[in-house]
């Protein structure tokens, strides 16, 4: 499929996203299908997320999307290589990893644009990544609108299109491809 237009829906919904993590045909816990799609994934995420999100139905929604694109995903909290405490060897495999897996992306959530550690990954993605391989997924609940940091619109956006597809588009354009195909 080539162009698609942001529908009025625009960005991703929590709602939306907790849907997948309860949705009916998905059974498998949101672990279980990063691991499971982590085995014969060809393309690899590095995702950025505040640590108040990981438990939510909104951040397991994601996961079960993402695993349904059939990427890898690496999340930190996951990782039982990092030491239990942060420190500076925690940083240095964070850079490895970002700068090593296939595409950053980053769940824009009121909790990760108050963290500390999110926009730091975020200029580790600017130092090591071409812009095509950074996404932002700005979530707002329903009848919201994203408000997000400026520094947030300098990097493609994640949102629902025309047809309820989730597509992705560049900082200014009102044209843009499906997720699916970004990620090919």
């Amino acid at each position: 499929m080539g162009f698609v237009r942001p529908s009025p829906i625009g960005f991703a919904r929590a709602s939306t996203l907790r849907s997948y993590a309860s949705s009916s045909i998905m059974k498998k816990t949101a672990s279980s299908m990063v691991l499971a799609e982590a085995q014969k994934a060809e393309k690899t995420i590095f995702l950025s997320h505040s640590h108040e999100d990981k438990d939510t139905a909104l951040f397991k929604g994601l996961i079960v999307f993402l695993g349904n694109c059939g990427v890898s995903i690496w999340i930190d909290s996951e990782d039982s290589g990092l030491p239990s405490i942060t420190n500076r060897e925690t940083a240095q495999k964070i850079k490895g990893k970002i700068s090593n897996l296939d595409f950053f992306i980053v769940l824009a959530t009121d909790n990760a644009l108050k963290s500390h550690w999110v926009p730091w990954e975020i200029g580790i993605a600017d130092q090591c990544k071409k812009l095509q391989q950074i996404a932002i997924i700005p979530v707002v609940e329903d009848f919201e609108t994203f408000q997000g940091n400026e520094y947030l619109q300098l990097y493609p956006r994640v949102v629902t299109v025309q047809g309820g597809e989730i597509g992705i588009f560049e900082p200014g354009k009102d044209e843009g491809k499906l997720f699916k195909n970004w990620l090919s």
